[in-house]
């Protein structure tokens, strides 16, 4: 789908959503009418510019209020951070960023925090994406569900996650991979599935630990994955919030290079302008002093 989606519909996307839409996008800290964000929408909506701008407007009118100060802080999410649930330990060999969840230490209390939290993971695992070179703006998330119970099974938060996805996320997901589900989820799954565009469900894939032995290696390096979801990863458990302050770190790293960067061309061409003025003046004397020197052979 993605190349049959050509520059004509690109700005006709842009045209019809314009900079109302583009300015809410980036007051909820999102990248504006890029092209990839254009392009996204577009091939979400299977190519319908009137779909996707319809879609977009309304994604980007709940993003500027969802999100107004552009980005949800680690205060606003702290109860589902502290339940010790989700985490970002990296890459797999594609580039993709992987989100990994463990289901068991759910606490099923607040389901709009917990959507709120969810969005803090997924605009995480963006921006990690995002400073990767040739990203393809995907990831992929493992749900862990050994030792699931009655109690952390959440159907309004399990609804949350399909919505967010295909309604402010979408083609982001590269895989979801549903691990090790015990027999009490496939009710809740059932009642969930309706809900899921089947785009999305072809993305969703059922693994038991015999099959994790081989899809896990062939999408991840060892490094990547914890020893407790993969036999041989040497990962490390990075939670979502450590994460985060990494990825900040880099990104403010990054603002002061550019800083210093565009101080140091500025004072180049503050040189350069100093030079050109005292080279310009120079020539000015020059050239009064030929015609000065004229002057006094035609006086002779």
């Amino acid at each position: 789908m993605s190349s049959i989606i050509d520059a004509s519909k690109l700005e006709e996307l842009r045209r019809i959503c314009g900079d109302e839409v583009d300015a809410q996008l980036r007051k909820g800290g999102e990248w504006g009418l890029d092209e990839a964000t254009l392009r996204r929408w577009l091939v979400a909506r299977k190519g319908d510019v009137k779909e996707a701008a319809r879609d977009l407007r309304a994604h980007a009118a709940w993003r500027a209020e969802y999100v107004p100060n552009g980005c949800i802080s680690e205060e606003d999410v702290r109860d589902d951070l502290e339940q010790d649930k989700g985490f970002l330990p990296g890459y797999d060999k594609e580039g993709r960023p992987v989100c990994v969840v463990i289901v068991s230490r759910h606490q099923a209390k607040d389901a709009e925090a917990t959507k709120r939290f969810i969005t803090f993971a997924l605009d995480c695992a963006a921006a990690m994406g995002a400073k990767t070179p040739g990203w393809d703006g995907k990831m992929s998330g493992i749900f862990d569900l050994r030792g699931l119970k009655s109690s952390n099974l959440d159907i309004t938060t399990m609804r949350n996650v399909f919505d967010l996805l295909q309604n402010h996320y979408p083609e982001r997901l590269h895989k979801m991979w549903i691990y090790c589900a015990p027999v009490i989820f496939y009710g809740a799954w059932k009642l969930v599935l309706p809900f899921i565009d089947p785009v999305t469900r072809q993305k969703v894939q059922f693994v038991f630990e015999k099959d994790a032995a081989e899809l896990f290696p062939a999408a991840f390096d060892p490094s990547v994955l914890p020893p407790e979801l993969m036999t041989g990863g040497t990962g490390r458990w990075v939670r979502i919030d450590e994460r985060y302050r990494l990825v900040r770190a880099e990104q403010e790293r990054q603002q002061r290079e550019r800083t210093v960067l565009e101080q140091q061309r500025e004072r180049e061409r503050a040189a350069a302008g100093g030079a050109q003025r005292e080279g310009e003046a120079a020539e000015v004397e020059a050239a009064a002093a030929a015609a000065a020197a004229r002057a006094i052979e035609v006086i002779a």
